[in-house]
Order: C-alpha cells, then sequence, then structure tokens
C-alpha cells in the first residue's frame, strides 16, 4: 500500500522562527497565521521549498522516530515538519559526514541503543557517489542525519525540547522577575520551615510551573501597560502588549528552580544553636552561607563546557521541567492531534494524584508501607529481615502504591541502563546486608539489621553527650566508661560502599575517559592561568571568540546567538566566595584553618567533573559528605566544629555546582540568554539565603520545643540530630578509632574501591569492542549506596517495575505515546503528589486525627516495624559485646 501523509511544504527560517510562524498551521501548502490571542493575518500560500520532502523520505523519518501505523497518521507535529524542511535542503554527502562524526562521538554513548548506533557506523560506510535517491539506504541516512543534526539523537530530548527557537520572545522581563521573586520567597521559606520536620514537604518546580502559567496569562492579560524610565533612555515595562511566553516561564521557573534547592548551611546553624548551645550571630550565619552558596555557583560556570554544551550531557533529571513547560504552551499546535492534548493531559494527571494520594497517606496507609509477606507470619523474625520494609531488605516484588515511594529515585526520566544498573547493586547490598548479618560480623546481631542509629555495646542508644566534655570533646575517661558506637549491618555496608564509590570513581573515570577529563582539568587550569594576565581580561571583555563555536549540536548553534558569560565572571565569583570564606572562618574564631577550606576545594576540584558528568548522563546524584568527614576527621582529630563548617563548604560545594549546572542546562535548551540566566542565579542566591536563615531563626525563637524528640508537630529535626552525630562521631571520636578499633574492615574498603576501577577501567580501555556500553561500576555502586537505611529495596523495586513500563517497552515500542506523554505524566504526579501533601498535612496530620483501623496499623502489627535483634545481649555473660570497658579502642 502506497503511503500518504496529510503535510504541507515546511518553510522556516533558519533554526529560529519567528513566534507567529512557531504558531502557524499546515496544510497541503496553505498556512495560517495566528499568534497566541487573535488570527492576525490572511491564509496565504507559501512557495514550496527547493526539494520537497517526499513522501517516501517522510516515512522514513517517522520510521526513524519510532511511529507505529504511519499510514494512519495525518497530524504531523510541527517540529518534525521543521526537522522535514532541514533534510530536504542536505546533500547526501553532507548526511554520510554527520554520520561519521556522530559514530565516533557516541560509540561508548550508554543513552543510544545498540541497533541505533549499529546503524550509525552502517549509515557512514555509504558512498555518496553511487547512493540511488530511490533506495531505502538513501531515505534512511537522510532521515537519521536530518534528526542527529536539527534535532537530537535522544529519544527523550526529542520528546521534551523544541528543536526551534524564538528570538523574539521578551524574556527579562518585569513580569518575569516578579513572579519568580514571589515564588522563590515563598519556595525557599515554606521548604525551609518543613526542612526539619519528621515528614518533611517540599514545594517543587511542577507545582510553581502549574501555578506560573495562569499568574503569567492573567498578568498579560489585566496588568496596565505603564512604564517607567530608569537608565539612559531605558524603560521599565510593568506589561507589555504580548502574551506571556514559554520563555518567559522557563526563566521564572529556573529562577525559582535555585531557590528550592538545599540551603544546606541550615545544619550547621541548628546544629550549633540547639545542640552545641552556641550562640551564632547573624553576621555568621549570612557570610557562611553566602560564602558556600557563590562556591557552588562559581564552580559550576567552569563546568560548563564540559557538562552543559556537548548533547552527551542530556541531564535526565531536568526533561521533565522541559516536557511540561512544552505542555502548557503547545495547546494550539496539538488542538487537531489525536487523543489528549499534553497540557490536558497534565492536568488530569495533577488532579488523580492529588485524590489518589489521600489513600496512602492517610486512608489506607499499607497501600503505601505494603509489606504484605510479613503479615502471613508478622513474628516470623527471618521473613520480616528478608521481606520487611521497615526492619529488613525489604525483598518484595510489590513492595507499595504509593507513588511517593513508586518515584523517590524518578523511575519515569531515569534512562533505563542506569536505573537497573542501580536495581543490580541494590540487591547486592540486600544479598550482603543479610550475609553479613546471619553470619554475626561484628556482633552485627545484637543489634536492629536495618537501622541507621548509633548504638552501644548494651543494643541501647548511643547518646553522644554522655562521652563529651564542656568544651564539646571526648573526655577518654567517659567514653571507656561508656561503649564504642556501633553500627547496624545495614549502616556498616553502607558506610564501606560509601568509602569505595570515591576511589572508584576517581580510578574509573581517569582511566576509562582519561582524554576528557585531561583535557578538562587543562582547560581548567590555562583558564585560570590566562586570569593573572592581563591581556586576557581586555580579550575577555571583547568576546572576541563564542565559546560554543567547537559544539555543533542543534541546541549549541542556536545558542550562539546570545552572547555567553564569560569564564571570568564564574572566577570573580569563585574568588569572592573563597575570600567570604577565609574571612568567615577567621574573622568568627571558628577554629577552622584556613588551609583546610583549600583542601575541601581540591577534593572537589577533583572529584566535581566526574561526579557532573554521572548525574548529566545518569540522572545518579553522589556526593562528597562522608569522603569529606573522614579525610577532614584525620586532617582535624577533635575538632567537630572545623569538620562541620568544612563539610559544609566541601559537600555544598558538589551538591550547588549540581544543581546550577542542571539550571544552565535548562536554559541551554529552553534557549535564555546566559547573561539573563546569571543575572537571575546571582540574585536568587541572596534571595535564599535571606529568606531561609529568617525562617530557620524564627523557628527556632518561636516554635515550642523545636528539634526536641516529643515535638507535638513533628518537628524534630532528624537531619540536624545526623549531622551533629556525625560531626561527634567522626569530628571527635574521629575516623581512627572507627577505621582501626571498631570496624578496621573499613580502612579496606578505600583499596577495594581502587581495585574495581582500575580493573573496569582498563578492561573499557583496552578492550572497548567487549565492553558493553551500559556497563558502569560506579552507578551499581550507587544503586548500594541506595540502600542507606531505612530507605531499602521497598524504595527502588516499585519504581524498577515503572522505570521497565517507561523507559524500556514504551520508549521502544510505544514511542509516539511516550514521547508525547510520559514525562508530562511524570511532571503531572509531581505537582498533584505536592499539593496533595500540603493539603492533608494542614488538615488532618498537623494535630494528628488519625483513623485507627485494619488498614493502618497491619504495617506496624510485626517484627519488622518493632526492629528486634536476633540476639539477646542481656542473655550474655557480660550483658554486652565487644571489648571490656576500659579496653575501648
Amino acid at each position: 500500500m502506497e503511503k500518504r501523509f496529510e503535510r504541507g511544504h515546511v518553510h522556516v527560517e533558519e533554526e529560529g522562527a519567528s513566534s507567529i510562524e512557531k504558531e502557524s498551521k499546515f496544510n497541503n501548502g496553505v498556512v495560517e497565521y495566528y499568534d497566541d490571542k487573535k488570527e492576525v493575518g490572511t491564509i496565504e500560500t507559501i512557495q514550496p521549498i527547493s526539494n520537497e520532502v517526499s513522501d517516501e523520505q517522510m516515512a522514513a523519518l517517522l520510521k526513524k522516530l519510532g511511529y507505529d501505523h504511519m499510514e494512519n497518521i495525518t497530524n504531523i507535529p510541527v517540529e518534525i515538519q521543521y526537522v522535514a524542511s532541514k533534510i530536504a535542503l542536505m546533500t547526501p554527502k553532507e548526511a554520510i559526514e554527520i554520520m561519521k562524526e556522530s559514530a565516533v562521538y557516541h560509540k561508548d554513548d550508554p543513552n543510544i541503543p545498540k541497533e541505533e548506533l549499529d546503524e550509525y557506523f552502517r549509515l557512514s560506510e555509504l558512498d555518496s557517489s553511487i547512493l540511488n535517491p530511490h533506495e531505502q539506504d538513501y531515505f534512511d541516512l537522510m532521515a537519521m542525519a536530518g534528526l542527529l543534526y536539527w534535532h537530537s539523537p535522544y529519544r527523550a530530548v526529542r520528546a521534551c525540547v523544541d528543536p526551534r527557537d524564538d528570538t523574539e520572545c521578551s524574556i527579562e522581563t518585569f513580569r518575569s522577575y516578579t513572579l519568580a521573586l514571589i515564588w522563590a520567597i515563598i519556595g525557599s521559606g515554606f521548604n525551609e520551615f518543613f526542612a526539619h520536620r519528621l515528614l518533611t514537604i517540599s514545594i517543587n518546580s511542577a507545582m510553581v510551573q502549574m501555578l506560573l502559567f495562569p499568574m503569567g496569562n492573567l498578568w498579560a492579560k489585566f496588568m496596565p501597560y505603564w512604564s517607567f524610565p530608569v537608565w539612559k533612555g531605558k524603560r521599565l515595562h510593568i506589561n507589555f502588549p504580548e502574551p506571556w511566553n514559554s520563555k518567559e516561564q522557563m526563566f521564572s521557573t529556573i529562577l525559582f528552580s535555585i531557590c528550592s534547592g538545599t540551603f544546606y548551611t541550615h545544619y550547621n546553624i541548628l546544629t550549633q544553636r540547639m545542640y552545641y548551645h552556641e550562640r551564632v550571630s547573624f553576621g555568621y550565619q549570612f557570610f557562611l552561607s553566602i560564602g558556600v552558596q557563590y562556591l557552588g555557583l562559581g564552580f559550576a560556570g567552569s563546568l560548563r563546557r564540559f557538562v552543559i554544551y556537548p548533547s552527551k550531557a542530556i541531564w535526565p533529571s531536568q526533561l521533565q521541567t522541559m516536557a511540561l513547560n512544552k505542555a502548557l504552551f503547545s495547546r494550539r499546535e496539538e488542538k487537531n492531534s489525536k487523543g489528549f492534548t499534553r497540557q490536558t493531559f497534565f492536568f488530569i494527571c495533577t488532579a488523580f494524584i492529588f485524590f489518589y494520594q489521600w489513600i496512602p497517606s492517610y486512608l489506607f496507609q499499607a497501600v503505601s508501607t505494603f509489606n504484605w509477606m510479613t503479615w502471613i507470619k508478622p513474628d516470623n523474625f527471618n521473613l520480616a529481615m528478608v521481606t520487611g520494609s521497615m526492619g529488613g531488605v525489604g525483598l518484595n516484588p510489590i513492595a507499595s502504591f504509593d507513588w511517593n515511594v513508586i518515584n523517590n529515585y524518578y523511575c519515569l526520566i531515569t534512562p533505563f541502563f542506569s536505573y537497573m544498573s542501580q536495581m543490580i547493586g541494590a540487591l547486592i547490598a540486600a544479598i550482603c546486608v543479610l550475609a553479613m548479618y546471619y553470619s554475626n560480623q561484628f556482633n552485627c546481631q545484637y543489634l536492629p539489621m536495618f537501622s541507621n542509629s548509633l548504638f552501644t555495646n548494651r543494643g541501647e542508644p548511643f547518646e553522644i553527650d554522655v562521652i563529651l566534655n564542656k568544651k564539646y570533646e571526648v573526655d577518654n575517661k567517659k567514653y571507656q566508661n561508656y561503649s564504642p558506637p556501633y553500627y547496624s549491618a545495614g549502616n556498616i555496608f553502607c558506610y564501606g560502599a560509601f568509602i569505595a564509590s570515591y576511589p572508584l570513581l576517581f580510578a574509573y573515570y581517569f582511566i576509562s575517559e582519561w582524554k576528557i577529563m585531561y583535557g578538562a582539568f587543562r582547560e581548567w587550569a590555562l583558564a585560570i592561568w590566562a586570569l593573572t594576565k592581563k591581556h586576557t581580561w581586555v580579550q575577555a571583555w571583547k568576546d572576541e571568540a563564542h565559546a560554543l563555536e567547537d559544539f555543533q549540536d542543534p541546541h549549541s548553534r542556536m545558542m550562539r546567538r546570545y552572547k555567553e558569560v564569560p569564564d571570568w565572571w564564574y572566577y570573580l565569583v569563585l574568588v569572592g566566595a573563597v575570600a567570604v570564606g577565609i574571612g568567615t572562618v577567621e574573622g568568627y574564631h571558628t577554629n577552622t584553618p584556613v588551609w583546610s577550606l583549600f583542601m575541601s576545594i581540591g577534593l572537589n576540584a577533583a572529584f566535581l567533573i566526574p561526579i557532573t558528568i554521572l548525574e548529566a548522563t545518569s540522572a545518579l546524584q553522589m556526593g562528597l559528605n562522608v569522603l569529606i568527614e573522614v579525610i577532614m576527621g584525620y586532617a582535624l582529630p577533635g575538632n567537630p566544629h572545623a569538620l562541620m563548617i568544612i563539610k559544609a563548604f566541601g559537600y555544598n560545594i558538589d551538591g550547588q555546582a549540581d544543581s546550577y549546572v542542571g539550571n544552565l542546562k535548562l536554559g541551554h535548551y529552553a534557549k535564555i540568554p546566559p547573561k539573563a540566566l546569571f543575572r537571575g542565579q546571582m540574585l536568587m542566591i541572596l534571595v535564599q539565603t535571606f529568606v531561609c536563615l529568617g525562617v530557620l531563626n524564627w523557628s527556632i525563637s518561636n516554635i515550642k520545643d523545636y528539634c526536641q524528640p516529643h515535638q507535638e508537630s513533628k518537628f524534630t529535626c532528624p537531619d540536624a540530630v545526623t549531622y551533629y552525630n556525625s560531626s561527634v562521631l567522626w569530628g571527635a571520636i574521629g575516623p581512627k578509632r572507627i577505621f582501626e578499633g571498631v570496624y578496621p574492615i573499613m580502612k579496606w574498603c578505600w583499596l577495594i574501591g581502587a581495585v574495581v576501577g582500575v580493573v573496569f577501567g582498563i578492561y573499557k580501555l583496552v578492550l572497548p569492542r567487549f565492553y558493553p556500553v551500559w556497563l558502569n561500576p560506579v552507578i551499581i555502586v550507587g544503586g548500594m549506596l541506595n540502600m542507606a537505611p531505612p530507605y531499602n529495596l521497598t524504595y527502588m523495586t516499585p519504581g524498577a517495575i515503572a522505570n521497565f513500563f517507561s523507559q524500556f517497552y514504551m520508549r521502544k515500542y510505544r514511542v509516539r505515546l511516550w514521547e508525547k506523554y510520559n514525562y508530562v505524566l511524570s511532571a503531572g504526579f509531581s505537582a498533584g503528589l505536592v499539593v496533595s501533601s500540603i493539603i492533608i498535612f494542614f488538615s488532618v496530620q498537623y494535630k494528628d486525627k488519625s483513623i485507627n483501623w485494619w488498614g493502618n496499623d497491619v504495617i506496624n502489627a510485626g517484627i519488622d516495624a518493632a526492629g528486634s535483634a536476633k540476639r539477646n545481649i542481656t542473655a550474655t555473660s557480660k550483658g554486652y559485646f565487644g571489648p571490656d570497658p576500659g579496653n575501648f579502642p
């Protein structure tokens, strides 16, 4: 059967079509021009482009895109018509060159299926001189090359990111800044207020995007068109006769995202005020916070060439935001398509999860913690340890129906290879923990198997205050009369995996990706060295060369239209942040040596590039918190305060840099001018700092029993308790006691990680042909880290099922539906979950209006919830395990 398609001659300007052209309707060569409010032009016939796209070429393009039942397609999306128009102007010789470059560039790319990579190599070997324009190879070549050069090689990116750019859109407007500031203040304040509650609630980007859309449209429709003179003929427009556009929406969303992330120094402030009972001035809080925050921003800017500009850095975690933005503004383009529009589907998903979430969160909590296997025999210890969701490792094929649990590791947006590798690591961790426990390694059977608490040698909670003197140093006499700190089996394995992950990460990436690492550090060093020379500053000021000239993917080519932020701007922020950090640790007499601050910065400089590349390609986040704790514990023994400060700088450089880099990639995808984003980031860091410090200090002063174990509204500060315990354990007690006395196996984890990294790195480097592109030992170890108590397989298995359905089955066999709805569904569920959680908290949880019935009580009825130990310590001859008092390590 001959395939015929309803389509018109596509006429689009070089990469960036105007807003009117973007909203045009294509009907057999006739285009009806629309703006966002009304029809502004008459129907006009456009002349065909020079090489009209044939039906066979369009069929080949749709086949490459994975569309099913192509003969029934009557509404081809505008972005596909755009790519088709570009393909019509390509020559076979150009297409083959594109395929050759792509085959080399993507040869070890885990985000491209093997069959597609094989197709790259096959098409790159074609001879343009003998290629028949009527053969299938010709159509396949032109379709694939067109997708690579004018769109993206990644299905996930094609599903969320528009290959066109509207350069006429207003972005840095008074209304976009005002709405961003409103939500930045509300969001950062709300998130900070609930951050220290036992059950945290946070406002996320999906919810804010959903609310920004109507607010922006109402502003555009009803606000007066007033303007005021500001400077040198410039005027500030309160409103202007243009509709709220997608770039304004994305700009406001990105600015909010900067404020919605972790405000890490609140741990330092809470710990010092609530547990060390110190008077901490606002000046100290402010300068410590902005030093940490701006240091992360400075590092982020220096990473752009390695994790923003390259097309390989797809940043799966950011695609949901792009998909929602596309959904909110695509109603007109999709109004004639079959099925729900993306916008309608988003609101359906939001409404569904809003009502559904009442079931697992309040009405029937067993649906959330679905430890159904333990219900068979609640008092069976072994059954609880193997299948339990709270005290066991959670080996349960159907562990939860709660979206909050299912999506704990972002199952709909994490690439399939990444999630399944993490699942393999989690299963290995579960087996190792069970083996360790049942063989009674380190006397762990006297403690609960899967707990994140510290214990004494009598199985009681470890009270750190008991062994400290008035200066918060370890009193050795008290310590020898009390107990060393002991971990559960789950925590022992988790810390061992953390320690092994750092040399593994370093060795694997610096061997297998040595060219990238060498180039990155070389350019980094040369850029910093160049800043010491006067002529470099002059050249940088002139902006003679664009930073994106070496990058040929369509998004980078389009971004060349906008002036890039010079490197020296970010390096200036970096230097300023270091200066503020030095002034803080010295000026406020923190007993923290300046050299330790530079040691922390150096560790981040070494690890930040591979860690960020890992997140950019696999959506796996790794932090340097344990590494900083251990190294600073050795370098500054008996100094918990210094350890906390250096940990804040060390961990948050990485955490904030990842966050800011992710936002920069969003700006890259959305075609936001980099200088506009830089100005917004600089402003929002200050906004977040003032708002979070204000909310935190108000909470400490006004909430009764704040951070106390029995606080009536559950503001018990569990995160700050962990932070305090870590400061004393690693800062006061020190890693030397832990590694050499209590758990000597942990010091060998450094070597284990390094050996594994070297083996896999050399294997990939020497035998790349026999090395599966999906295999990454760092991601597998990352899955082991996901098993950090109290999080077990319960929080991974349901997501693995959803990930398989989404990222494998739907992505491979139902591409059209997956591209249209997958990321919109994820965004809708995220938005609905936040709104539902807020309503549930204030209506029934704040005053604890719980419902007592079997469906809510059964999960706590057995050994799983009790977290019992296998062996009874009181039955031993001494009443404790381990060495005798006075002989503790």
